[in-house]
């Protein structure tokens, strides 16, 4: 049974009701029958998740349904009571091969259970939204109002609760951190894998609550709450404490006893599966003895494969997965008329290609069967059952996993074979050196595998029911704090262009990623290229450092770019001339991409960073994924002539942030739209967004004169120049101009931000008050591109001398003293009356005239509504604007 004080087993019937609320009553069975099929019936524990309070920690034996029943469960409690369950359901997985199946299943399961949801209180299959690594559809960051499920990698999604999300625009990171951390419920599957992000879970749950807490003791207005359920097979509740975190007791933990719960379960974690010891090992970490070695193994592979089964092959390694995939199919060629399917997974390839391999390694439609190998990436819930296994040996905890990957439902009447690899034999045998050991232990410590193998010296068979508990695992080095979340809240880089770090905190030092994708960059475009997510293909971060490495000058080195943040449209970059220019360069030679800049320290890429290849350089085969090899030249997913077009998810409006601090791609929307209308538009946006989130009015109030003003420094005068040059030969609508036809212009100023000037114009109406604050940084934020600091970037000039205002101060395109007109603002009959811009707010100390610095401004800030909130009443306005300028666009409120 499951064991949880808390939590009461009842006897489960077709008549087991939860009444919801006022609207309905929600059959548990019927839910599970709808999305699962009318064959499946819910086991006990699985319809006391979907009842009762839900546990902090579920610990689960492989096979049982633990996503089905967490993702259920959540639906259950989103149907019975949605004013205290979280709109959003965050699925935090170690292994990006779990994610899209993941992301399938919830979506199955959501369009079967929409007859259920009359008040729309459950996600739509639209409402799945996958976070894997590239530049992922922001569909989810507009619709903060909507339920939702966000499926991703622990990469992909940690990053963003730290406010350093990988592979996203520095502009949209304080959204995916809001609501990541308001109205949202995390779970975080295969905890035993997670590395360092465990640690960090637990302290961002702890923070959470701690900001709970104090918003209630202040009486203030409380947000939605979140909260984190952990789930494992062989999960221990003493994992999840920490400095700030205190590790579950029994009362939050529910434990499913699959012997005590009988019936389908008690099947599983009996089912046989016989336990060998290969005979098969290497002797040394030498390429030629490892080399020896693969070929030895691919050979036991196919003597031992079952015919018409399946036959599953994990190695610790992409490289040694991929030298065994290469001598299984060398061999496998000469068996033409008996040849099983070969399928080759890791993380490592890019998607279309993973797709295929999990196809393959998923499809029971060949009669001779099929062989498998893979790495990590299919030892954690990936829906498998194989009747043979080969396993190198790995940490005791990963090696429980992979079992669950043999006979997974008893469903082999004779069992399964599992044969282990002693990757340390000769080492420990005195044939081979502890140096040897350790490499090819790797990622994992030598110590980890000798214990491993202690307990596999007793067993003869490793069904569940004779597993020993999982061994405890080491505790984070580092782990972070409250402070470091307050620090991280900034997000501009340093004055050297770096962000700090989260990759410790993310996940172990030797699992972080880079992305790469390769395009022909023979031909130059006006446009900065953008990734889709198809092309790009995740690289350790100590592989990546080899390959970049190889790359010597004038032959790679030079043909791999990152982004540039500061690159202005026109600017020269590189080798490329201003558009209208004649290229200097001979045709069929690489060019710098338009938003682009060398990569020019290839030994120190840096979690997260993605790099723009030349399909030149190497290093990927479709075949195998990413091999650092330069004679392995990837065909380009993306075509020369689309390489510019908007990456998956253009249809949102979220792509539009993703540019540097000089464009604003908001504002050229191909429809001329006067200033006084947009600021209407906004302000009506946000007070539809408030309605839908039933927002406090304290809070709706700030956030509906943040939206009347947000765009007032758009009447400054470089800001209508840009709009009037958009024009071209068109009527003007009107004297001020929020939006302009034309698209691919720049400011005549560099670096030139409204947002700025309309912040400033605030405070300046509300005499530098602080009361202002919180309005101001709203207004200041809504791009998220000026927020805790106010200084010049680093290549950002001054007034030039000949100007009156020569040696003024200067920041983000704002210069001391710059007039903006009078204008008046609709709402409750305000009135800018017009005046100078004042810069002394950015200086530290206290000013007669703006009185406290903006850092003081922001840091107290901070410090009154926290992190969390903060990020939250900055995504509102930013939302309300998407959706008006998005409207706009469209027409949509002239149809009115």
């Amino acid at each position: 049974m499951a064991h949880r004080s808390r939590l009461t087993l009842h006897p489960v019937d077709d008549t087991a009701l939860i009444t919801a609320g006022s609207l309905h009553h929600v059959d548990i069975l019927d839910i599970y029958r709808r999305a699962l099929g009318p064959g499946v019936r819910a086991d006990d524990w699985q319809v006391a998740l979907a009842r009762d309070e839900w546990p902090s920690v579920l610990v689960a034996p492989t096979g049982s349904g633990k996503t089905a029943a967490v993702t259920l469960g959540w639906a259950a409690h989103r149907l019975r009571c949605p004013d205290v369950t979280p709109r959003r359901l965050v699925w935090c997985l170690p292994m990006r091969t779990l994610v899209e199946q993941t992301a399938e299943g919830a979506r199955e399961w959501f369009s079967k259970l929409a007859p259920l949801d009359e008040a729309n209180r459950l996600p739509r299959p639209e409402d799945v939204h996958v976070l894997m690594g590239g530049v992922d559809a922001n569909k989810w960051l507009e619709e903060p109002e909507r339920p939702a499920v966000l499926v991703g990698t622990q990469d992909m999604l940690l990053s963003r609760a730290l406010m350093r999300g990988y592979a996203s625009s520095r502009a949209l990171w304080p959204m995916g951190f809001a609501l990541l951390h308001e109205d949202a419920q995390w779970v975080f599957d295969e905890v035993q894998l997670m590395g360092a992000g465990r640690a960090t879970s637990a302290q961002l749950e702890a923070f959470r609550q701690a900001e709970a807490d104090r918003v209630a003791q202040n009486g203030d207005p409380p947000g939605m709450p979140s909260r984190s359920l952990w789930i494992s097979a062989t999960l221990k509740p003493g994992w999840l404490g920490t400095v700030d975190h205190d590790a579950p007791t029994s009362t939050s933990v529910v434990k499913v006893d699959p012997v005590g719960e009988g019936g389908r379960l008690e099947r599983l974690a009996r089912a046989t599966k016989r336990l060998h010891r290969s005979q098969v090992a290497p002797t040394s970490s030498k390429k030629k003895d490892v080399s020896s070695y693969i070929r030895q193994f691919a050979s036991e592979v196919l003597d031992n494969h079952r015919p018409g089964l399946m036959t599953l092959a994990i190695v610790n390694r992409v490289d040694r997965a991929q030298a065994l995939h290469d001598a299984l199919r060398n061999e496998i060629k000469k068996r033409a008329e008996s040849a099983p399917t070969l399928a080759l997974v890791h993380s490592r390839f890019r998607p279309a290609d993973r797709r295929r391999e999990m196809e393959k390694a998923t499809a029971d439609t060949n009669r001779h069967g099929r062989i498998v190998v893979a790495t990590q990436a299919i030892e954690a819930g990936v829906d498998i059952s194989a009747a043979v296994l080969f396993t190198e040996i790995a940490p005791w905890s990963s090696m429980i996993q992979r079992f669950g990957r043999t006979n997974r439902y008893a469903e082999l009447s004779d069992g399964a074979d599992v044969h282990w690899i002693d990757l340390l034999g000769a080492a420990d045998d005195g044939t081979a050196s502890e140096k040897d050991a350790e490499n090819l232990a790797k990622p994992y410590v030598a110590d980890e595998l000798r214990s491993a193998r202690e307990h596999l010296a007793e067993l003869a068979d490793v069904a569940p029911a004779h597993l020993p508990a999982a061994d405890d695992i080491e505790q984070a080095h580092r782990v972070i704090r409250r402070k470091d979340i307050d620090d991280l809240f900034d997000t501009d880089p340093d004055l050297t262009g770096f962000d700090v770090d989260v990759s410790a905190y993310v996940r172990d030092a030797d699992d972080t990623d880079i992305r790469v994708f390769w395009r022909d960059l023979t031909v130059a475009t006006d446009d900065p290229p953008r990734p889709r997510r198809e092309e790009l293909c995740a690289v350790s971060i100590g592989v990546a450092r080899e390959w970049l490495n190889k790359l010597k000058p004038g032959k790679g080195r030079g043909s791999v770019f990152q982004r540039d943040p500061q690159w202005r449209r026109g600017r020269r970059a590189g080798n490329r001339k201003p558009p209208g220019e004649a290229e200097s360069r001979p045709a069929g030679r690489i060019q710098t991409p338009a938003g682009w800049t060398p990569f020019r320290i290839p030994d120190q890429p840096w979690p997260g960073l993605v790099l723009l290849a030349d399909r030149s350089v190497g290093g990927y085969l479709e075949t195998a994924g990413f091999t650092g090899n330069p004679k392995n030249k990837p065909v380009p997913v993306v075509d020369a002539a689309d390489s510019t077009e908007a990456p998956d998810g253009s249809d949102a409006l979220a792509p539009s942030e993703t540019d540097g601090h000089d464009e604003d791609r908001l504002s050229a929307i191909d429809v001329a739209v006067p200033l006084i209308d947009h600021l209407r538009h906004v302000a009506e946006e946000a007070e539809a967004l408030c309605d839908a989130l039933d927002v406090d009015p304290a809070v709706r109030a700030v956030v509906d004169r943040a939206a009347r003003w947000h765009d007032l420094g758009k009447a400054h005068d470089v800001f209508q120049d840009t709009m009037r040059r958009g024009l071209g030969d068109r009527p003007h609508p009107g004297p001020l101009l929020a939006k302009t036809v034309k698209s691919s212009l720049r400011h005549k100023r560099a670096y030139f931000r409204h947002e700025l000037a309309s912040a400033l114009a605030f405070l300046d109406h509300e005499n530098w008050s602080r009361e202002a604050d919180l309005i101001s940084y709203l207004i200041a934020a809504h791009h998220g591109k000026v927020r805790m600091n106010l200084r010049a970037l680093p290549r950002e000039s001054a007034p030039p001398k000949e100007n009156d205002r020569a040696g003024a101060r200067f920041a983000r395109g704002i210069w001391e003293g710059d007039e903006l007109p009078a204008f008046e603002l609709e709402g409750d009959n305000e009135r800018w009356e017009g005046g100078e811009l004042r810069l002394s707010i950015m200086e530290l100390g206290w000013d007669e005239i703006t009185h406290e610095s903006w850092t003081e401004r922001t840091r107290d800030l901070l410090d009154r509504f926290g992190p969390f909130r903060l990020a939250w009443l900055e995504t509102l306005l930013r939302v309300a604007d998407w959706r008006a300028s998005k409207k706009e666009e469209d027409g949509s409120y002239d149809a009115r």
